[in-house]
């Protein structure tokens, strides 16, 4: 059986979901929307996770998602480089999912 990596900390795991989210929302309708959505439910498991073992309410989690996602929409939106950099991370980051 393979080791499984390390859960990253909850501010590594929120940032990524958050951005996805943002993605996913802004890709709705696109031929990317699929492969958004996969990285949208990796994501979304490892904040679970990662929230769970900071001691987090799963409401608090997804109050933390919802609001990170409206402030990094807007800036996927006009292509904030730093942005694009940071969900590029985020997906270079999500395995296969078979």
């Amino acid at each position: 059986m393979a080791a499984q990596a390390k859960l990253p900390p909850y501010s590594e795991t929120l940032r990524c979901a958050a951005l996805t989210a943002a993605a996913l929302k802004i890709g709705k309708g696109t031929p990317q929307e699929s492969q958004l959505f996969d990285h949208v439910v990796f994501w979304g498991m490892a904040n679970a996770d990662a929230g769970r073992a900071a001691a987090k309410r799963p409401k608090e989690v997804e109050a933390d998602v919802a609001a990170q996602s409206a402030i990094v929409e807007p800036k996927l939106r006009t292509q904030d480089a730093a942005s694009v950099a940071a969900l590029a991370d985020c997906a270079a980051r999500v395995p296969p999912l078979d």
